[in-house]
């Protein structure tokens, strides 16, 4: 009996040493992912950016030039510096997805694009002009050159005073010092928080699951500031545009433009209900898959993570295995503990 408790002693203190240097391993990768997830993010950003910058191009030299070329030199600089904000702040995003806190993280419902026509049918239904979408995919193959597309943003305000200068630019200092230790000691918090494997997995699927989202809104942004200027049809409704920037028509598109929408909208006129005209749209709808496929550097920030994950998948099911085996042996010695014979 003493030589079995000896045994099954020396077992647990066997996989207890197996179990720490597994959650070792895992901290590690942990630390080593966020460090990925930093460079992907932000070279994300920047792949996301150049292919909105392509794609308004595209809208605007080959969809609609008699629109664009309607504009005043300065409504188009206008327009330009919107879309570059917008991908500022879409780029901001994303690198805030890496301090959320995901243990106050929500899972958002997902609704299907099926789902989201029908109730855009039923509350077109109520308004004056009734649309009814009806969409299909079309692609077509123009070719365009995609080298300087837009005007580079130059701005600067002389200073009058130069000890004012001086003490500005010690306040600025020191704010961009105070947002830089606010930044570390969040990022310490979340690392530490990483440890925990399950904590983990809910980070990185969080982070996955807002990626799509974040360039989904930034497309219908983008769409919503060309209907602003005139460009894109304004008769077209903007919930119709929002829907159109979450449609999936495929990984890649055939023998089309990356990162564009081709769409035909059937208005029905209420004053004359056999006359329906079908309109053609050219939207932007950026799509994750379509950016990392054209930007190498996403690729390869990519593969990383997907190394590593892999990594991480072995050490979780080792870990696993690890504590079943525990659990095992802990409840043979619970059942030995209370068992007499009669």
């Amino acid at each position: 009996m003493y030589k079995y408790n000896w045994v099954i002693v020396g077992e647990i203190k066997k996989i207890g040493q197996d179990l720490q240097r597994i959650e070792v391993a895992i901290a590690d990768i942990a630390k080593e992912l966020y460090s990925k997830y930093q460079g992907y993010l932000q070279v994300l950003g920047q792949g996301m950016r150049q292919q909105l910058i392509f794609a308004s191009y595209y809208i605007c030299t080959q969809g609609y030039p008699e629109e664009f070329l309607k504009l005043s030199f300065s409504q188009r600089q206008k327009m330009q510096e919107e879309l570059r904000e917008k991908s500022k702040l879409a780029l901001q995003e994303l690198q805030e997805l890496l301090n959320q806190d995901p243990e106050s993280q929500e899972k958002s419902d997902d609704t299907s694009v099926a789902e989201l026509m029908m109730s855009l049918l039923n509350e077109e239904e109520k308004e004056k002009e009734e649309v009814v979408p009806k969409i299909k995919d079309q692609k077509e193959a123009i070719e365009f050159d995609s080298s300087e597309l837009f005007p580079t943003e130059i701005s600067s305000q002389p200073t009058t005073d130069s000890q004012d200068k001086e003490v500005g630019n010690k306040v600025e200092e020191n704010i961009n010092e105070t947002k830089a230790e606010k930044i570390k000691i969040s990022t310490e918090n979340i690392i530490d928080k990483l440890d925990n494997i399950n904590i983990l997995r809910l980070w990185q699927e969080n982070i996955e699951k807002q990626i799509p989202e974040i360039i989904k809104k930034l497309s219908h942004q983008t769409n919503c500031i060309l209907q602003k200027a005139e460009i894109l049809p304004k008769k077209i409704p903007e919930k119709v545009l929002e829907a159109a920037t979450k449609m999936e028509s495929g990984d890649t598109p055939v023998g089309g433009q990356p990162n564009i929408l081709n769409l035909l909208i059937e208005a029905e006129d209420l004053e004359d209900d056999d006359d329906a005209k079908i309109t053609r749209i050219i939207a932007i709808n950026l799509r994750l898959s379509e950016i990392e496929f054209t930007d190498i550097n996403v690729t390869g920030w990519r593969n990383k993570i997907r190394s590593l994950l892999g990594q991480l998948s072995q050490l979780q099911r080792e870990y696993n295995k690890k504590q079943r085996e525990l659990a095992v042996i802990e409840a043979e010695s619970a059942w030995r503990s209370s068992w007499y014979e009669d």
